[in-house]
């Protein structure tokens, strides 16, 4: 996995508080990794909703959203900003934004 990414790659995950104060956090790749592992065995499961996908020379920009599962049951679902560049010939990640939202509230686009 770590080779779809550039090394400074980041991952930003943006929240909306229960008071409605956003928030977001910053991971690399390795502390994202580390924090998979430690959920131990449970299942999850992303599944894509729907994508769009912009190109301009070697810079791309897709978006995807998703619904995730925990052990089958559907725990959340939003969307991912996903950046990449196009260095020697291939893509490579170069970060992700996650935005989602729990179950019981509505997905809202801008």
């Amino acid at each position: 996995m770590k080779a779809l990414f550039i090394p400074e790659a980041r991952m930003m995950f943006v929240s909306i508080g229960a008071d409605g104060t956003p928030s977001y956090t910053i991971q690399t790749l390795d502390d994202w990794i580390a924090g998979v592992k430690a959920r131990g065995h449970a299942m999850l499961e992303e599944k894509q909703l729907k994508f769009h996908i912009e190109c301009y020379a070697n810079i791309a920009h897709l978006w995807s959203s998703y619904a995730l599962y925990s052990d089958g049951k559907r725990v959340a679902r939003g969307i991912n900003s996903i950046q990449a560049i196009k260095e020697a010939g291939s893509w490579r990640v170069t970060g992700i934004s996650v935005s989602h939202n729990f179950a019981h509230r509505e997905l809202r686009f801008p």
